[in-house]
C-alpha cells in the first residue's frame, strides 16, 4: 500500500507536505491497525462459537483478545515506522515520548469500536457487509495520503470530528514536526475512546444470553 501510494501521489503532496515518506506511512500504520483490528474483532465471538456457548466468562476477552492480536503485529509494523523515521532524518526525539499516550487512544478507540461491532454482527448477518463499505468510506476521510491544507476549511472542519484525523495528526506532529501535540486533544480523545470501550463492554455483557442464542442458530 505504501509503495503504490507513494508512488501515485509523491510528486503532487510532496510539494505540500515535508517528509512525505513518513508523513504516508505514520497514516497507513494507524490505520491499517484501525481497519484490520476492528475487522477481526467484529466476528470474533462467532469465530469463538463453540468457546461462547460452552464455556462461562466474560464475553468480551474474545473480543479483546482478536484486537490484541493485531496490536501485536502493528508493533512491528510501528517499529519499521521509526526505523524508517530515523534513516529519513527525523531520530528518536523526547516528543516520542507521547506516542505511548497516542497508541493508547488509538487502542481504546480500536476496542471500543470492535466490540460494538462485534454485537453488531451476531445480530445482523450482512454487518461485515456494511462495515467494509463504511470502512472503504473511511479510508478517504481521514488524511492518510493527503495533507488537511488541501482541502477547503469548509470541508476541513468535518474531517476533524474523525477521531482517527486527530490521532493520526498527533503522531505525526511527533515524529515528523518534533511538536509535542495538543495535549487537550489528546485527553479528550482518551476520554472518549475510553467511554466508548465501556459502552462496548456493557453492552457485550448486556447482549449476553441474546448472543449466545443468535450462535447456537
Amino acid at each position: 500500500m505504501f509503495a503504490v501510494l507513494y508512488g501515485l501521489f509523491t510528486k503532487w503532496m510532496g510539494r505540500a507536505v515535508d517528509q512525505y515518506a513518513i508523513y504516508l506511512l505514520v497514516g497507513i500504520v494507524g490505520w491499517n491497525f484501525f481497519q484490520k483490528a476492528t475487522t477481526y474483532g467484529m466476528t470474533s465471538l462467532r469465530r469463538g462459537r463453540a468457546l461462547v456457548l460452552n464455556y462461562r466468562f466474560p464475553r468480551e476477552i474474545v473480543v479483546l483478545s482478536a484486537v490484541a492480536a493485531v496490536c501485536w503485529s502493528s508493533l512491528m509494523e510501528t517499529t519499521v515506522l521509526l526505523v524508517f523515521a530515523a534513516a529519513l532524518g527525523r531520530p528518536p526525539h523526547w516528543t516520542w515520548a507521547f506516542l505511548p499516550g497516542i497508541a493508547a487512544a488509538l487502542a481504546l478507540l480500536t476496542a471500543g469500536t470492535s466490540l460494538v461491532l462485534a454485537v453488531l454482527s451476531v445480530e445482523f448477518e450482512d454487518m461485515d457487509r456494511i462495515w467494509e463499505v463504511l470502512v472503504f468510506a473511511a479510508f478517504y476521510l481521514t488524511p492518510i495520503f493527503y495533507p488537511m491544507q488541501i482541502i477547503s476549511e469548509g470541508r476541513r472542519a468535518v474531517l476533524r470530528f474523525n477521531p482517527l484525523t486527530q490521532i493520526i495528526a498527533a503522531a505525526r506532529s511527533c515524529l515528523i514536526e518534533h511538536a509535542t501535540p495538543d495535549l487537550r486533544v489528546l485527553g479528550l480523545l482518551l476520554g472518549l475512546a475510553a467511554a466508548l470501550c465501556a459502552v462496548g463492554v456493557a453492552a457485550v455483557r448486556r447482549r449476553e444470553h441474546r448472543i449466545a442464542d443468535r450462535l447456537m442458530v
